[in-house]
């Protein structure tokens, strides 16, 4: 006969964090910015603390009853009855969430990965291994739950480090600028997100060293408040406040956006599928054991197998019964605060209050159910690579009816649409020719095309795959070129955006372009250097990456632009006159989703500067009738504010550090006045290139590429409320100085 009380103190905190932590961490920075915006970070901190007081109440709750369980301890204090309602009250709560949860883990698998299985097959699947895992006792579940922590937090961890490289941290600014009503508001969807904290009930009473239950919480909520906070920040720092809001599930969005060339791992869905399905069940797992066995006692059925059996079609028709994503969620806020409240904070005051005080003195079964978690993730609706088109680039123009704004007024909500033949976007689909590659033969593998018109994208991509026979997948596509007369028409601009930031099986690593013309002409260039013209653009793009001739932008950068206010700059590809090559030449500059002007390969480079992002390329200035190139290796860049006479005045300076590439033979620059007056030219040829593109962008294009708006809303936010209304007029005459200073730390080989 087993110890009564076997769960070691880790074991406890363990179980509470993975209870705790369950798929919610996905859709929590939403829920969180779209309440409190960049003090979210700051709410999970209030909630924290708030839960803290939760559990250490349900905890006194468990210690002055004789550490017994929940069901003994509501029958012992308000009888069999009223204590019986009280326990099946508290586990509808408990099933309600898990039902709840289960759809939204279920809709997210069939989005990610299992598209084409049913969503009643992967409810049953998930509840009857939940059920094995309740029918091999509480010793194994916390033997899961142990295992599990190790696998959940060191792998996620992990990704998050990989995530750094495209982190902004200033996005959490400005901070503390909410009012104290809207610090509470936010606080009821923070304080929901520590849910699962009843599992103390369960375990308690099954504590080895009770003395050290308090302390053990603690530090379980700490880690668990630590850990939202860091998945918010990060959240924040990789989309911005405005891309967070509009997610519905931000950390599997970004955990999806890792980039890492070379590295063994090239697509990220199947990682973020495991971690996704472990930290659901662990969830899942632990409330349903605790379900069932308050039902076993209150029901005096003597076998969890039972209880649990009991349970399970309660927890599918529930799941089920949702018609789709928006429902879920609104019935869930609808029904689950109330029950989170009874049973968190209403029981246990109860309890303590009015209840009858009475005070009494295999690891081989946790392995196998964490390789179901991994299972779960396998390829059940698995299609032959020869059914399916992986697209490699795609290109986006307008259509020929784009501009016949009366057809579509007249079109009414209730008409079928597809009864309507409106030609307004016109795609590209570029799509690698697997035929070329035989087995056993060699082969280069040559792109071919499906050209589809369609009143939307998504009739374009259905229009594609009825041309085709064969289903679409954009998880490898490498470029998106949007077209340069598309850009004449916000509106529908707006529909594509719409577009990517909904479809999830983009690769938001991919770049965008923009072609000088239409898209169509480039996707089919035919050219000598490349046998596909993906290759070759995208050959281009991470060259002049590290040239700096041009500012690349993946999807991800690009839709996080585009939804802070409609603006953004995109390379901009061009032909040459006769047709026989592609390059880079400079960005287009995009505002309020309409395409403003053109910046030039020098220009953007000076945008680079200015905003500090350059990595590398060079300057050239005229000495003594000589060109001298400068190679600049860092880049540092300072701004500061102030008000004067009724203007914004930014001050910008600017610390290059650079080496001599090229001088002429018949001087030397090994001189400190030689050096000096390099320096000095330098500092007055970029300043004044500098200049010259912020007057371009600022009275010309009044675009703000170099982020001035968002340096006031960061930095400033006070000021920022009072300008925002009126950016464009404040921006238009705002006073910008710049200062260069360059250090030349090197000369070359030769003096």
């Amino acid at each position: 006969m087993r110890d009564r009380d076997f769960i070691t103190n880790f074991e406890i905190f363990s179980t509470i964090i993975v209870t705790v932590i369950g798929v919610g961490i996905f859709s929590l920075p939403r829920e969180l910015v779209s309440t409190a915006g960049t003090d979210g970070w700051f709410v999970t901190i209030m909630a924290g603390v708030g839960t803290y007081f939760l559990l250490y109440m349900a905890y006194k709750t468990i210690k002055s009853n004789g550490y017994n369980k929940l069901s003994i301890i509501l029958e012992n204090n308000f009888g069999k009855i009223l204590g019986g309602i009280l326990a099946v009250i508290f586990v509808v709560y408990n099933v309600f969430a898990i039902s709840i949860g289960m759809r939204i883990f279920v809709e997210v698998i069939k989005m990610y990965l299992l598209e084409k299985t049913p969503t009643e097959f992967l409810i049953v699947v998930t509840i009857f291994s939940g059920i094995y895992l309740v029918r091999s006792k509480l010793e194994n579940l916390i033997k899961f739950n142990e295992v599990s922590f190790w696998i959940m937090f060191i792998s996620l961890g992990m990704i998050l480090i990989f995530t750094l490289n495209k982190a902004d941290f200033s996005n959490i600014l400005p901070a503390f600028s909410n009012t104290p009503y809207t610090y509470l508001v936010s606080l009821k969807s923070a304080v929901y997100s520590f849910a699962g904290i009843e599992i103390i009930y369960l375990i308690g009473p099954f504590i080895k060293n009770k003395s050290y239950i308090n302390r053990t919480a603690l530090k379980s909520i700490l880690f668990i408040t630590i850990f939202y906070v860091i998945v918010v920040v990060f959240s924040l720092a990789i989309f911005s406040k405005k891309q967070t809001e509009i997610l519905l599930w931000p950390t599997i969005t970004m955990i999806d956006s890792i980039n890492i060339n070379g590295a063994f791992i090239e697509r990220w869905e199947g990682i973020v599928m495991a971690m996704w399905v472990m930290f659901y069940f662990t969830t899942f797992s632990n409330i349903y054991y605790l379900s069932s066995d308050i039902i076993k006692d209150v029901f005096r059925l003597g076998d969890i197998n039972l209880s649990s059996a009991l349970i399970a079609p309660f927890i599918y028709v529930i799941a089920l019964y949702p018609q789709n994503i928006a429902e879920i969620y609104d019935i869930g806020n609808k029904f689950i605060p109330p029950l989170f409240i009874y049973s968190l904070i209403v029981l246990p005051i109860f309890i303590l209050l009015f209840g009858k005080v009475r005070n009494t003195g295999s690891r081989g079964k946790a392995i196998f159910l964490l390789l179901i978690c991994i299972v779960l993730t396998g390829c059940w609706d698995k299609v032959e690579i020869d059914r399916v088109h992986l697209v490699s680039i795609i290109g986006v123009d307008a259509g020929a009816d784009i501009g016949k704004k009366k057809e579509v007024m007249d079109i009414k909500p209730t008409d079928p649409l597809t009864s309507v033949d409106l030609k307004k976007f016109h795609v590209t689909f570029g799509i690698p020719d697997l035929s070329k590659l035989e087995p056993g033969k060699g082969g280069i593998l040559q792109d071919k095309y499906i050209n589809v018109d369609g009143y939307s994208i998504q009739d374009a991509v259905s229009g594609a795959i009825a041309k085709s026979s064969r289903s679409m997948r954009f998880s490898h596509t490498k470029i998106l070129v949007l077209g340069e007369n598309l850009m004449k028409y916000p509106e529908s601009v707006k529909e594509v955006i719409d577009y990517l930031q909904r479809e999830p099986s983009l690769n938001r690593n991919m770049y965008i372009v923009m072609s000088d013309g239409d898209a169509e002409k480039y996707i089919k260039f035919n050219t000598p250097a490349e046998m596909s013209v993906e290759n070759y653009i995208l050959g281009m793009v991470e060259s002049d990456l590290k040239n700096s001739t041009v500012i690349p932008v993946t999807l991800n950068d690009f839709l996080v632009q585009m939804s802070e206010n409609g603006n953004s700059i995109v390379p901009r590809i061009v032909m040459d006159k006769d047709d026989k090559n592609i390059k880079v030449s400079g960005t287009f500059a995009i505002k309020s989703f309409a395409q403003k002007g053109v910046l030039n390969s020098e220009q953007t480079s000076d945008i680079e500067l200015l905003k500090g992002i350059l990595r590398g390329g060079k300057k050239v200035i005229y000495l003594d009738e000589h060109p001298v190139d400068i190679r600049i290796d860092n880049v540092d860049r300072k701004i500061k504010m102030v008000q004067r006479n009724g203007k914004l005045v930014f001050n910008v300076d600017l610390y290059i550090e650079g080496q001599i590439k090229n001088y002429y033979t018949d001087n030397e620059a090994l001189s400190v006045n030689k050096l000096n007056q390099i320096q000095h030219d330098f500092n007055e040829s970029i300043g004044k290139e500098c200049r010259n593109v912020v007057k371009y962008t600022q009275k010309d294009l009044q675009v703000d590429p170099v982020g001035f708006g968002e340096y006031v809303e960061k930095y400033h936010p006070d000021v920022w409320k009072q300008v925002k209304n009126n950016w464009d007029g404040t921006y238009k005459n705002a006073v910008i100085n710049i200062n260069v200073n360059t250090n030349i730390r090197r000369i070359g080989a030769t003096k």
